[in-house]
């Protein structure tokens, strides 16, 4: 009884020698192929994510260089901030009394922001009197477009200190759209504004 006992302990000694024994090697190899794996991983991860943000960068700089050309060289002297202040008398600004301050500015990437603000705030609740257009620079009859969003053009003379002032005849007669939006009732200056530039300091 002893005797198979002993035998009996001996056996599951040497079972269980046998299983550690050919564990060791398998958590051993699994061991060593999760090392050689994860720094392989890790770089690759490491490389894709640098790819990525590489990638990401270059396509951006080439929009902007893209953005910049929108207007040729000989329009760079004109982008920036013109204003006139425009008596509420004028329809045009669309302001009971006082006077409004009617604002253009001119972007290198080729849209041109519109505002009109009453006594220091902006008169309307809406975007009505704000817009985003485009313009474009007639270097044969050095004038500043204005392509409305509606497709009506306005003329912009250049004078000798970059200010703008208004074409009205060219206003009214551009095209049969202007002449058209006009006949509607849509209020036209009622005189050649001219609109200021802005000193950049």
């Amino acid at each position: 009884m002893f005797r198979k006992a002993n035998y009996c302990g001996f056996f599951l000694g040497v079972i269980c020698a046998a299983l550690v024994g050919c564990n060791k090697p398998l958590e051993d190899s699994v061991a060593q192929q999760i090392k050689k794996e994860t720094p392989t991983n890790s770089d690759e991860q490491a490389r894709s994510l640098t790819d990525v943000a590489g990638r990401a960068t270059v396509p951006v700089e080439q929009a902007e260089s893209r953005i910049k050309k929108a207007i040729p060289d000989c329009a760079e002297p004109y982008i920036g901030r013109y204003q006139a202040t425009i008596s509420c008398d004028d329809p045009f600004v669309r302001c009971k009394d006082g006077t409004a301050d009617y604002i253009i500015n001119l972007q290198e990437d080729g849209i041109a922001h519109r505002t009109l603000i009453h006594s220091g705030q902006i008169s309307f609740a809406s975007n009505l009197y704000h817009r985003q257009d485009r313009w474009s620079y007639d270097r044969q009859n050095h004038q500043v477009i204005l392509h409305r969003s509606n497709g009506v053009e306005f003329f912009y003379d250049i004078d000798k200190d970059q200010n703008l002032v208004m074409d009205l005849d060219k206003i009214v007669h551009a095209s049969v759209l202007n002449e058209q939006y006009f006949a509607e009732g849509n209020p036209f200056p009622q005189q050649a504004y001219r609109l200021v530039k802005e000193k950049v300091s």
